[in-house]
């Protein structure tokens, strides 16, 4: 029987509904979060989901994610679990696989080290250890050098549990002490290496999202200007208006 694909209205319905649970969570336990990437963009540009976006991102600091880590589980609607399935990325899912397209990411804010050359090796390792956690990838998506190097860092990783990768990547993430310079260490490709400081995203006030009240920093406009460009309230050509998961 072929599988039943999700229509993107079914996706943000079922985001929306991770999304109530996630920050229902959060708002007992009083832990903080931010709207972050595609999901920031679209509370301030839509108020809601960009018409084509396919997933939720939330930004957490490090100890911020680790209080959600521990409750999260016991607390959330049972349809839904916090897993790293397949990725170094923690994700909110729904535990019925039909419903596995729709995936709420947490990335996790965690200190650079301060000097250039330590910083760029840094980077390397992680994403060297991306690469060694990539499952099924599509080839046909990267330059001949890209392929090169995802197909180098796949066979490297082979001899590896998932489970022994995943903890190598969070040793390497979690190695310096919180500083001024801060990154999202598990974000993928050019994502990971904008440097954030703590006054830009400590600060938030609360928006609407559909109809769910959530958390973007106060600070958004910088923030957006770093991710988007400073005409980032402008859609991108229609041609450029796609989900980014799914073949729909």
């Amino acid at each position: 029987m072929e599988e039943k694909k999700l229509t993107l209205e079914e996706i943000h319905e079922e985001l929306l509904c991770q999304l109530r649970d996630i920050t229902a969570v959060c708002s007992r336990h009083g832990i903080e979060y931010n709207m972050m990437c595609g999901s920031l963009l679209g509370a301030v540009r839509h108020h809601g989901f960009i018409p084509w976006d396919d997933d939720i991102d939330l930004l957490m600091t490090r100890d911020e994610f680790e209080k959600f880590r521990k409750v999260y589980p016991r607390e959330c609607d049972r349809r839904f679990e916090l897993t790293y399935l397949n990725t170094w990325t923690p994700r909110v899912m729904n535990r019925d696989p039909e419903k596995a397209a729709a995936f709420t990411d947490f990335f996790i804010l965690d200190a650079a080290p301060a000097d250039a050359g330590k910083r760029k090796f840094w980077f390397l390792k992680l994403h060297i250890l991306q690469g060694m956690l990539k499952h099924d990838v599509d080839y046909s998506r990267f330059s001949l050098k890209n392929k090169i190097l995802l197909m180098g860092t796949h066979l490297m990783g082979l001899p590896f549990t998932t489970e022994w990768k995943t903890r190598q990547y969070e040793r390497v993430s979690r190695k310096y002490n919180p500083g001024n310079d801060l990154c999202m260490s598990n974000g993928a490709f050019e994502l990971m290496t904008h440097i954030w400081h703590p006054e830009q995203l400590a600060k938030k006030k609360t928006v609407k999202f559909e109809d769910v009240d959530v958390l973007i920093p106060e600070k958004f406009d910088e923030v957006l200007t770093e991710l988007f460009g400073p005409d980032y309230m402008t859609p991108p050509p229609e041609s450029e208006r796609v989900a980014k998961h799914l073949d729909l």
